[in-house]
């Protein structure tokens, strides 16, 4: 497939040479591994950074229904997180494993445009509002929780945040 485009066939090569030296297991690497490494520099850099998602993308393969667990998935991995600072580093290491799962799907299209579109709007809600209501708890704890007037509790509201409401996000500039 990729033999018709010798700069994206060495792109091949040299990103599975890259991943396979640093996965701790041999590696048979499937013409579709070769696809998503070799037209995702995105990809390619993260699972250099990151080889342990390397199993998971290929025992839980990315799909266009993935948008649906993302909350589910979040709070797995926020069970854990006791202060601000290691919220933020595990909301970014989600974000960056799942827009690797995004991109991954959408170089092989098992998603279209608009699903791929979809998918990163869900994202991004589902980070701000898991962010809002971490920190929302840890401010209640701490300060007491807010109230109105009346004395009922007062939640706490994202009034706006960029294009999140146009559902129209650029890949590169989701949530910084």
């Amino acid at each position: 497939m990729l033999s018709h485009f010798p700069l994206l066939e060495a792109l091949r090569i040299k990103r599975q040479s890259e991943l396979a030296e640093c996965l701790a297991q041999t590696v048979q690497f499937s013409l579709e591994d070769g696809v998503a490494l070799a037209l995702s520099d995105f990809v390619s850099e993260g699972l250099l950074q990151h080889p342990e998602w390397w199993n998971e993308l290929h025992q839980h393969p990315p799909c266009a229904t993935d948008a649906e667990y993302y909350q589910q998935w979040l709070q797995v991995v926020l069970a854990d997180v006791t202060d601000e600072t290691h919220l933020l580093q595990v909301l970014r290491l989600f974000r960056r494993k799942m827009m690797i799962r995004i991109s991954w799907a959408q170089s092989l299209k098992r998603c279209d445009t608009e699903q791929t579109l979809s998918q990163l709007s869900i994202l991004a809600e589902t980070l701000i509002i898991a962010a809002r209501d971490w920190l929302y708890d840890l401010c209640c704890r701490e300060w007491g929780t807010p109230t109105n007037r009346s004395g009922n509790p007062q939640p706490l509201f994202i009034l706006g945040m960029g294009k999140l409401g146009g559902e129209n996000l650029i890949f590169h500039r989701i949530l910084t």
